[in-house]
């Protein structure tokens, strides 16, 4: 009776079972060393004077369990004395077999539960018309049977925390800290007798246990596990109620759960962890505020300001996001490994409570990138950028044959066929990557889905890629996934760098050199600002003079080339050095920007009036046609020294200078054109920033992947966010490069 009342003591002597059974337990006195356990009488309450952090930290379990299938201690021994309603002892019985599980499946399954690291659950919606019809009221008494060999086995009584315990009208179990809990004995499945009024009529009430989960906590010892060593399992039973009158005709379900799950004290890995973000967040906050004076130089401002700041927290986005990602990813690789690789267990997976730290980490590592992604596009859809000509006119069209005609005639126009030709091949690159995305995408749900690594990412500790479907499958862990995901997002994508840069552009196609022979060929330079005072440059001077010429002369330049009848391709004698980063002057930007105000007025004009009759006009086509011609004539000048108070320098970058990418010249009287080694310019373009593509197209992956635990729905949100992004940067990038460059953007195929 006294645990059909929940053990409650709020009754009165006369009526309360439970203050009768303490009353005689205090006479009887305890039944050997073991406290509160009265002689001759069943053991119900633990002591209250007792402190119950010590029982549920005891360190009397001596087996050290493994999670080797082939291990005899592989499985938790655990085992119940039944008892009838009447407290007639039925016998010790063990638990396999689904004995304490209401949710019936195969024996296979249900044993399970008992595999030791397994987290466990089982839950299924029984009618609510079988607690009345197929169950019977038997109480149990939990025991975990343990020993260093098979002569010296004992039993180890497991307490219950009663969730509805009830002390002065408090839910006492519910409360945070362990000393405030009242642990009991004994529990039971169905109670279809106490609700009854008389014997023959069914119960008004039946209460069920709707939840019931077995806690196994892993020894520690100074804040270490030790190995395969626990304390004493902790059931927790939860009890839910039906009403004859108002549930029996309607036979409505009732949801009932079994788990089991593990855990462990996280407090050294945790600040562990801790320590590790807050070091490597300081080192990029420091590289954050480096990368923020080096903006601050290359936009020619001397003091920090409102802008700069603004920059720092861009950068500190960026790398505080890369911090958070990389930690995070260390931390799951490492369960990851360890847990489905252990033998003895020294390691469980962090509790859906634990992992919310997890959880946070993840999506504040996506939120930042976000950021980071969001001022990467805009800096490179605001560049500017300037197709220098070189070509010059080659004659002078006279209008008239008549020998009378004395006219010298006008110069012969250039053709801007050249300069559109290298605008489109620019647009095209723009959104070029090393890693094909799509094929990213696909090829990581073939190995997740196909292959089956998604079977890695369950509860128990098995390493199988194909389960049998026999077998129990332990519930999805968010750690796991997310280490399995990023995992292969990694591998794969490393696998799709090192291809694309060893082979495919030494053997195959490499499309930014491609890029600057054809600008060589076509005889014009692309001059690029990132910043302010800060760009690339792209020599494309042709060796020969000219390129506006027949397919015959054409073929004649280059064969001229192959034998080394020319000079070189590279902006200084006898150099084949063809793309510089710069460090221009503030005259040279003050000069530049003299000459592009009023261009781009015009073009906003000719833009806004697009369409009409008298779009543009004669006079603003004039305006920009000469604004053109000066912007090309001035760099021209600047680049062929011909102007004393803007000049530059060539020279090759300090090894420091490349590893913080920041220059330490001072560009005040002269600018710097740093010799590059490889494509500096593809800083701008999507094919120098794959990192920072990658890492948010796996945070993404993976933030879906949290949210609805599922790899398919993942990469098909990942596959539309990726298009999404490369349509926007192409119409961005479009649009402004015909209006920095003064190309019609209908030309822009």
């Amino acid at each position: 009776m006294c645990v059909m009342l929940d053990y409650s003591q709020e009754f009165q002597a006369e009526t309360s079972a439970c203050f009768h059974y303490l009353a005689l337990q205090t006479q009887q006195g305890d039944f050997g060393e073991i406290s509160g356990w009265p002689n001759s009488m069943p053991w119900l309450y633990y002591d209250p004077e007792e402190d119950t952090e010590d029982i549920v930290r005891e360190t009397k379990i001596t087996t050290k369990f493994s999670a080797k299938p082939s291990s005899e201690n592989s499985k938790l021994k655990m085992f119940v004395g039944t008892y009838a309603a009447n407290g007639t002892y039925l016998g010790l019985q063990p638990t396999t077999g689904g004995t304490v599980q209401l949710c019936k499946d195969t024996v296979r399954k249900m044993d399970a539960a008992y595999t030791f690291a397994t987290t466990y659950t089982s839950s299924c919606d029984i009618n609510v018309q079988d607690f009345w019809n197929n169950y019977e009221t038997l109480f149990y008494d939990m025991y975990l049977q343990f020993g260093d060999n098979v002569e010296a086995q004992e039993l180890y009584a497991i307490p219950v925390l009663l969730d509805s315990y009830k002390e002065d009208q408090n839910y006492v179990n519910r409360r945070a800290r362990v000393r405030d809990w009242q642990l009991t004995r004994r529990f039971f499945l169905v109670d279809n007798l106490s609700g009854k009024e008389t014997i023959d009529t069914p119960a008004k009430v039946v209460r069920y246990a709707s939840s019931i989960e077995l806690e196994i906590s892993i020894q520690q010892e100074a804040g270490e596990a030790r190995e395969g060593k626990i304390y004493p399992p902790l059931l927790k039973v939860k009890y839910g109620e039906v009403n004859y009158d108002e549930d029996y005709e309607s036979n409505p379900t009732r949801k009932v759960t079994f788990a089991v799950t593990y855990f462990m004290r996280r407090g050294g890995s945790n600040k562990n962890i801790s320590i590790t973000i807050g070091v490597l967040s300081a080192v990029a906050l420091l590289y954050a505020m480096v990368k923020s004076n080096a903006w601050r130089r290359r936009a020619g401002l001397i003091y920090i300001d409102i802008s700069t700041m603004l920059k720092f927290i861009l950068f500190a986005f960026g790398l505080l996001a890369d911090v958070l990602f990389v930690s995070t990813l260390g931390t799951c690789l490492y369960w990851l490994l360890f847990f489905k690789r252990q033998d003895q267990v020294y390691l469980v997976l962090p509790t859906r409570g634990q992992e919310e730290k997890f959880t946070i980490y993840v999506s504040v590592a996506f939120v930042f990138k976000l950021f980071d992604l969001a001022h990467l596009l805009f800096s490179q859809i605001t560049a500017d950028i300037f197709l220098i000509d070189w070509e010059r006119s080659r004659g002078r069209v006279v209008q008239s044959s008549d020998p009378s005609n004395t006219s010298k005639g006008t110069m012969a126009p250039i053709s801007i066929w050249r300069t559109y030709f290298i605008a489109n091949e620019w647009n095209e690159i723009q959104e070029t990557r090393r890693i094909n995305s799509v094929f990213q995408i696909f090829a990581v749900l073939f190995f997740l889905e196909v292959i089956g690594l998604k079977h890695l990412t369950t509860t128990d500790p098995r390493s199988d890629v194909s389960p049998s479907p026999d077998d129990y499958t332990g519930d999805q862990s968010r750690v796991l996934r997310f280490a399995v995901a990023s995992g292969m997002y990694i591998i794969i994508g490393l696998v799709q760098w090192l291809f694309f840069t060893l082979i495919y552009e030494r053997f195959v196609e490499d499309a930014l050199q491609n890029f600057v022979d054809l600008c060589s060929m076509a005889n014009v330079s692309v001059f690029v600002l990132a910043n302010n005072n800060y760009g690339f440059y792209i020599h494309g001077r042709s060796v020969h003079g000219f390129a506006d010429t027949d397919m015959k002369e054409m073929r004649t330049q280059m064969k001229r080339e192959e034998d080394n009848l020319c000079g070189q391709r590279g902006l200084l004698p006898n150099s084949d050095q063809q793309t510089f980063e710069m460090l221009l002057p503030t005259k040279f930007r003050e000069q530049y920007n003299k000459i592009y105000q009023p261009l781009q007025g015009a073009v906003a004009r000719i833009e806004g009036q697009r369409g009409r009759p008298t779009a543009g006009g004669d006079q603003g086509n004039e305006r920009l046609n000469q604004a053109y011609a000066t912007m090309n004539k001035f760099l021209c000048t600047f680049i062929d020294h011909g102007m004393r108070d803007i000049d530059y320098m060539v020279k090759d970058k300090l090894l420091f200078e490349q590893i913080l990418d920041m220059e330490f010249y001072d560009p005040a009287e002269k600018g710097f054109f740093f010799n590059d080694g490889g494509h500096a310019f593809n800083k701008v373009l999507f094919h120098g920033q794959e990192v920072t593509l990658l890492t948010f197209e796996m945070l993404l992956f993976c933030i879906v992947d949290l949210i609805f635990t599922n790899y398919a729905l993942a990469g098909i949100i990942t596959y539309l966010a990726m298009q999404f992004l490369i349509k926007f940067r192409d119409a961005a990038g479009r649009n402004n490069l015909a209006k920095k460059t003064l190309v019609d953007e209908r030309f822009l195929i």
